[in-house]
């Protein structure tokens, strides 16, 4: 039964491989990422940025960009997975022959989660390296083991998407559904969601107090951080500060239904930055250990991992049991 699952996984990733579409987002991602490093490095030498650390701030760098690329990758595999071969009509002859159902369906998904993991291992370690070499920058264990970490969760968050995609695919008649349906729903996890998180978080606890609002605008253009008061009195500081963790709280309870913000959390915890409600007044987050990163984000990796193994189910329901025409 998986010999036949792994003759489809080995055709369908010769043809990925071998595709235009695959080395142009390779290609993005890759240039991603090497931009977004040479920015943070660029901002050590200009002393804009302090370099505590700097092979840990250029890998947030790169998480930004992956944060992007990873889900387009997945959708581009996986949006005509199914739909494709359904359009052009080879869905039912291969159908047709002695083989099972699921076998088409876990070669489509074995060879995709070999595309996944080669595309950012090798683009992530790319734009590493160049940072290295370019950048003259020392690293340790912690770094590559952080680094390690990062590709891992990568990978699934980009198959997380790859599952959405392919189950869109399977009861999809057109590969163009398909498509527009996966991006519209990539887009409003991506960026309609937090913005609305946010008007609803200013909605349910009306408008910020203007006094403390126009003090601590003032202060931080003449002070330059969140922590010196300036014209502002401790009780106004702290009533806008307030007020700003309540909206936040209230923002990342409603983004808790994006994938897109369990993978950011999980970064920015392993690259040493503040996740969930931000923290006014400290300048920076402290780097957590690996081993508390993975304790205080569990919840964030169980959604990670549960997320492409629910579409994943779904897939196969509506694949095994729809008549092809």
């Amino acid at each position: 039964m998986m010999e036949n699952a792994f003759s489809i996984a080995r055709k369908e990733f010769t043809d990925a491989v071998t595709s235009k579409r695959l080395w142009l987002i390779a290609g993005i991602f890759l240039l991603f990422s090497i931009a977004s490093t040479y920015s943070t490095s660029f901002g050590f030498r200009m002393g804009v940025q302090q370099a505590t650390r700097p092979m840990v701030q250029i890998d947030s760098s790169i998480a930004s960009a992956t944060a992007y690329m990873a889900p387009l990758l997945g959708l581009a595999l996986a949006f005509d997975a199914v739909s494709g071969e359904r359009e052009r009509g080879t869905l039912r002859i291969l159908l047709s022959r002695p083989i099972y159902r699921e076998d088409v369906i876990n070669g489509k998904i074995l060879s995709a989660l070999a595309v996944i993991g080669l595309t950012i291992t090798v683009s992530s370690l790319a734009a590493v390296s160049i940072s290295i070499l370019l950048h003259n920058i020392s690293v340790t264990v912690d770094d590559v083991s952080r680094i390690g970490l990062f590709i891992v969760f990568s990978i699934v968050f980009s198959f997380a998407y790859y599952a959405l995609a392919l189950f869109v695919s399977t009861f999809s008649s057109k590969s163009s559904h398909s498509l527009v349906i996966s991006i519209g729903i990539w887009i409003f996890f991506a960026f309609i969601l937090s913005i609305m998180s946010s008007f609803i978080a200013t909605a349910i606890l009306g408008p910020p107090p203007t006094r403390a609002v126009t003090v601590f605008n003032v202060s931080r253009r003449q002070f330059g951080n969140f922590t010196t008061p300036g014209g502002a009195s401790p009780q106004e500081l702290e009533e806008y500060l307030s007020y700003s963790r309540k909206v936040s709280e209230i923002s990342s309870a409603i983004q808790t239904f994006s994938i897109n913000y369990h993978y950011t959390q999980i970064a920015n915890s392993l690259f040493g930055f503040a996740a969930g409600p931000l923290e006014f007044g400290q300048g920076g987050g402290t780097i957590a250990s690996i081993p508390t990163v993975l304790s205080t984000r569990l919840i964030d990796i169980i959604v990670l991992i549960v997320f492409p193994i629910v579409f994943l189910v779904a897939s196969y329901m509506v694949f095994t049991r729809r008549q092809e025409k």
